[in-house]
């Protein structure tokens, strides 16, 4: 990983704080029922995982800030910024998550998109829970990706200042 003391201390924390905001996020909606939801709490899972989806892209966000600096079609920049952690990127930095995490972070998005811009729509809670569960089995992938990451940039950090 090609990336100074300072750098890679600071990604690391910031990755962290994202890691910790999925965490608090995770158990809020954790407490919601899993069916039956009424509109509020229907609203506080859409909530929930709109949030979830922004933690992990400012992770992103930041890793490409740090080591590759740039977004070439910024049309599509969240997908782009999305296909880029999936890509080893040598020698600056080694993939962020495996590419078994595309399909649920590529459904993450695009619900984020339909919450975030449909002001007059009504989820499907089928399909809110659904996506929340599919999180919830298949998210562990995204966590162990992005702490995979922030521990390699801690070891980075802490074998420079020796």
């Amino acid at each position: 990983m090609r990336i100074g003391i300072a750098d890679a201390a600071a990604l690391a924390a910031v990755l962290q704080k994202d890691l910790e905001a999925i965490a608090q996020i995770e158990a809020h909606a954790g407490q919601l029922p899993g069916t039956g939801l009424n509109r509020e709490q229907l609203e506080s899972l859409g909530f929930a995982l709109h949030n979830l989806y922004n933690a992990i892209e400012n992770s992103f966000a930041q890793i490409s800030l740090t080591f590759e600096n740039h977004v070439k079609d910024q049309s599509r920049w969240h997908r782009e910024l999305l296909e880029k952690m999936l890509l080893d990127v040598p020698p600056l930095r080694s993939r962020v998550l495996p590419p078994a995490c595309r399909p649920l972070l590529a459904d993450m998005l695009g619900f984020r998109h339909l919450f975030r811009h449909a002001y007059d729509f009504t989820l499907d809670e089928a399909k809110t829970v659904a996506l929340w569960q599919r999180w919830r089995t298949e998210g562990a992938a995204v966590k162990e990706g992005l702490r995979g990451f922030t521990a390699a940039l801690a070891s980075v950090a802490a074998s420079k200042e020796r």
